[in-house]
């Protein structure tokens, strides 16, 4: 029924759009688009961002094992407007829009998530990205993440998580419920302003919900809800912050990640809707029409999203793995992807060591900002673009450098191009990996050659997750006799990069990846091709006539969907569905086009695992049962170069749906003529980087029958000791090649409580000093021995905390402001703000104190400024408060302007009578527009 609905939706809306005369489409402003409308803040609003620079002066360069801005710069929530994988998606689904209803506004969806200060700033029109600059670039940033509000607050302090306030909430005193009653008034003040499409109300003012509750009960697909007031909020209710901010139980919340992890497809369940009354999409929960994937329902469908949450399994489990809930169960997204680690959230003194120093959250550490998923092929090929990256590839560097104009994509603009953050990153999303599959049970029978396993999924939502396009996930099973491979069951093909077998019609190569006959002819006689152990969810769509298709912007069902469910999952009754079960949420199984509920058993749906038989080649003496995971695949990237370049295996027909005369316009439409290049870029990059994990087959997890594979042998170091000084720690332990002469290097490593950073590679020496450290930080290493084919197991955990020395007084700029001054005499206010225009007079106060923080009065400071043009400013002596002020007039006396574009201020020296620089280099970034 929802099909046929959806049809009749589409020729509703096409006779619409003829109806308007011209054959040619018109982009209509995404603001004025009810196709793409969705509740929640919108541009316009008032709602303005703050780029991540001055966030980055408290939160970053303090601590690269636990702070926040060093981890959050090198996940792909930072890397969101780079993902070059996102930016031929979108220019895909463009194309996809105008073929279906004559207009690009579905990436609207893309930049909303991807680009949020640039989306909530208007900067989102046209929706081909061209108008995103400085900042935007930033990804899912600390002021987005940090200036969201509960719009559902009224539920949540019902109980919608449980009123469990000691142990799930962690909160100890009145002060929490004090502070989160205040945030909840907040909550209200933002949430009656917010309107419809048709400009009614969206909020009841009586009962302070949604005016389409119950139906719609959450906020998912990017329909974010924006503070305007500029307080920070965040999961403490003890904070020391020196800005404004407020407790908020929402960041501490599943249903924070519903924001953005839960996405369906507005325009097509507003086709034909009268703009003058509710929209669809303002009525209904995203869960309820057809979606592009569904992390958080996946999870909502859990046992660990139930009240109280659930044991975790494996490297999860309550003994093995710590959380804020009493009993160390996993019940919120949070758990896993924003580990408690021991640490503090900023770099000044008097921010409590978390959770040893909290009486108010005392099982509720520091958040890791990581946010890690499974993505380190992108990750990697961004950082080996970046200058200065320690792996640093010209190629990758000439291929996403090719600037705006030919791209879009501009790899210069803002805060978060860190390499080895991003390389840091890439390490957290292999451990990530490793983590989240076993392989159990495996049973062999030499004489039938018959197998079985059990492939454990151990995350909280389905294994594999997120955005389905080219991700996949395999096992693979080598049968070997007497040292020969006798048998392969799903082989991989090394030169042409794909999976045997797949019945994909390969377009000609265009680089060095050969073009593939037939896949039936690829497959011999000792190979099989089991499709039921490629987990895969694989889109269809009747507007293309595809029964499999990449289009996502035009899928309307799944052809296929054997990913394995978390454990507890509620299939539920296909005939009687709803928000609970599997059905209401449209993530059941699905095989060959149809609903597959008992795809997996009762058993298997409890245990979150699928258990699988088949028969191989008998009489093996060794067998290995191997699960990959592939974060894109050689058939998708053909398909986006082919859609892009309008060439090869083509899949939409003209004339179009939309009356346009024809379906491949990216070569030829100036709307796309800073995109038309990703066609080829796209390829390029997969074909040189094809060999990197991720695209290449990443191993998580593997059983074997037999003789298992000779382990490493190389010995964990022993007699690890870690000696403290100023700004520093020196490592020493024993050196190991007195007892194992093939140790041949050594590598030094963060402990980040169940995951790991590298620091550095020692070589033969048994010491190692982390220098350029902060000190008052508590800092913990572990370290490895390498033979020349494998790595040890980790040594021993030691922790040390660098201590400044003696009485020398000292002074450093606490953090900078910029703005400007209003009004006249005593009426004076100073304006805050990052954003200024040719010709204005920047305001720059820098607050200077000394060791123990307090403030330095009569302090001069120089300033760097660095951007399109540099220059210095020297402000005035500091006052009392240590309050020292510059400023920087952006029009010289001949009237020239300063170049637009993103700057940042940094302190180059503090003079003071009776005290030294610190030499702490204070930053802060704005952007003249």
């Amino acid at each position: 029924m929802k099909k046929i609905l959806l049809i009749s939706s589409l020729v509703i809306m096409m006779m619409f759009v003829t109806a308007q005369g011209a054959m040619a489409w018109t982009p209509t402003p995404v603001k004025d688009d009810p196709l793409v409308r969705m509740p929640g803040t919108q541009p316009g609003d008032g709602v303005m961002l703050e780029g991540p620079g001055r966030c980055l002066n408290c939160h970053a360069d303090y601590n690269h094992m636990v702070e926040p801005g060093f981890n959050w710069k090198g996940s792909m929530m930072a890397q969101a407007s780079r993902d070059f994988l996102f930016w031929s998606c979108m220019t895909v689904s463009m194309q996809d829009a105008i073929w279906a209803v004559k207009s690009p506004n579905a990436t609207d969806i893309c930049i909303r998530c991807h680009f949020p200060i640039g989306w909530i700033e208007g900067r989102s029109d046209p929706t081909n990205a061209s108008q995103m600059r400085g900042d935007d670039y930033d990804g899912v940033n600390c002021d987005f993440c940090h200036n969201l509000y509960d719009p559902f607050f009224v539920e949540t302090a019902a109980g919608r998580e449980g009123t469990d306030w000691v142990n799930y909430w962690d909160e100890q005193t009145t002060l929490s419920s004090s502070l989160a009653a205040e945030t909840r008034a907040a909550d209200w003040t933002e949430a009656s302003t917010a309107t419809l499409f048709n400009q009614s109300a969206l909020f009841d003012n009586n009962t302070q919900l949604p005016v389409t509750w119950p139906t719609y009960t959450i906020n998912a697909g990017g329909q974010y809800f924006l503070s305007a007031g500029g307080q920070k909020r965040s999961s403490y209710a003890d904070a020391a912050a020196r800005h404004q901010w407020q407790y908020s139980r929402y960041h501490k919340s599943k249903y924070l990640c519903s924001t953005c992890h839960d996405i369906s497809n507005p325009i097509l369940h507003n086709l034909g809707a009268d703009p003058t009354l509710i929209l669809p999409t303002e009525s209904d929960s995203t869960y309820s029409y057809y979606h592009v994937e569904r992390t958080f329902s996946e999870f909502m469908l859990s046992d660990y999203a139930q009240q109280g949450g659930a044991a975790g399994i494996g490297p999860f489990a309550p003994t093995v793995f710590e959380t804020s809930f009493a009993n160390n169960f996993i019940a919120k997204c949070q758990d896993c992807h924003l580990r408690d680690v021991v640490g503090v959230g900023c770099n000044k003194n008097g921010a409590p060591l978390r959770p040893n120093e909290s009486t108010e959250h005392p099982e509720s550490g520091l958040p890791l900002h990581d946010m890690t998923g499974g993505n380190a092929w992108v990750s990697w090929v961004l950082a080996s673009a970046m200058p200065n990256s320690p792996a640093y590839n010209g190629t990758n560097f000439a291929l996403l450098n090719q600037g705006p104009a030919v791209l879009t994509l501009d790899m210069t603009a803002g805060q978060s191009a860190d390499p080895v953050a991003l390389l840091a990153g890439v390490d957290r999303s292999k451990q990530q990996l490793l983590l989240g599959a076993a392989i159990n049970d495996l049973v062999y029978t030499p004489g039938s050659g018959h197998i079985s396993f059990k492939v454990q999924n151990q995350t909280g939502h389905k294994l594999i997750s997120g955005f389905p396009e080219g991700r996949r996930m395999f096992v693979n099973i080598k049968a070997y006799q007497g040292g020969s491979l006798i048998y392969e069951v799903n082989p991989y093909d090394d030169a042409a990069k794909t999976l045997k077998g797949l019945g994909f019609t390969y377009s000609p190569a265009l680089y060095p990846l050969p073009a593939l006959p037939d896949p039936q002819d690829i497959i011999t006689g000792s190979e099989a091709y089991v499709d039921e152990l490629v987990y895969e969810a694989k889109t269809s769509s009747t507007l293309t006539g595809e029964t499999k298709t990449f289009h996502f912007a035009l899928a309307t069902d799944r052809y296929k969907d054997n990913r394995i469910p978390p454990k507890g999952f509620r299939i539920g009754n296909p005939n009687d569905a709803d928000l609970d079960d599997a059905y209401g949420r449209i993530s059941e199984p699905k095989w060959g086009g149809l609903p597959a509920g008992d795809y997996f058993t009762a058993a298997e749906y409890a245990g979150g695992y699928d258990d699988y038989a088949l028969n191989i080649a008998a009489n093996a003496d060794y067998v290995e049962v191997n699960l990959y995971y592939q974060t894109t695949s050689r058939e998708y990237i053909e398909f986006l170069r082919d859609e892009i370049n309008g060439t090869g295996n083509l899949t939409l027909y003209s004339p179009t749906p939309s009356e346009e005369p024809e379906a491949y316009i990216i070569q030829s439409d100036p709307f796309f003529a800073q995109l038309k290049g990703w066609g080829d870029t796209i390829w390029q990059l997969f074909v040189f980087n094809s060999d990197m994990d991720g695209a290449a087959p990443f191993l998580m997890t593997q059983a074997v029958y037999g003789a298992p594979p000779a382990p490493c042998g190389a010995p964990a170091p022993t007699g690890l000791t870690a000696s403290p000084a100023s700004n520093q720690v020196t490592l020493n332990w024993d050196d190991m090649t007195a007892g194992y002469p093939s140790v041949a290097d050594y590598s030094v490593y963060y402990d980040q409580v169940g995951k790991s950073q590298f620091i550095a590679s020692t070589g033969p020496a048994t010491t190692f000093t982390d220098a350029n450290l902060l000190n008052g930080q508590e800092y913990c290493y572990k370290v490895t021995s390498h033979f020349p084919a494998c790595e040890s197991e980790f040594s021993q955990i030691v922790c040390a905390t660098p201590q400044a020395p003696g009485q020398t007084l000292s002074a450093g700029v606490d953090y900078i402001d910029t703005g400007f001054w209003q009004g006249k005499g005593k009426n004076q206010t100073f304006v805050l703000t990052g954003i200024f225009n040719q010709g204005d007079e920047i305001i720059f106060q820098a607050y200077v104190v000394d060791q123990d923080l307090l403030p330095v009065e009569g302090a001069v400071v120089d300033l760097n400024i660095t951007g399109p043009t540099n220059t210095s400013v020297i402000t005035v002596p500091s006052d009392a408060a240590g309050l020292a002020e510059g400023s920087w007039k952006t029009t010289n006396k001949g009237g020239s302007k300063t170049p637009l574009g993103g700057y940042t201020a940094t302190t180059a020296n503090v003079t003071a009578t009776g005290y030294i620089w610190n030499g702490s280099m204070t930053a802060t970034a704005f952007t003249i527009q």
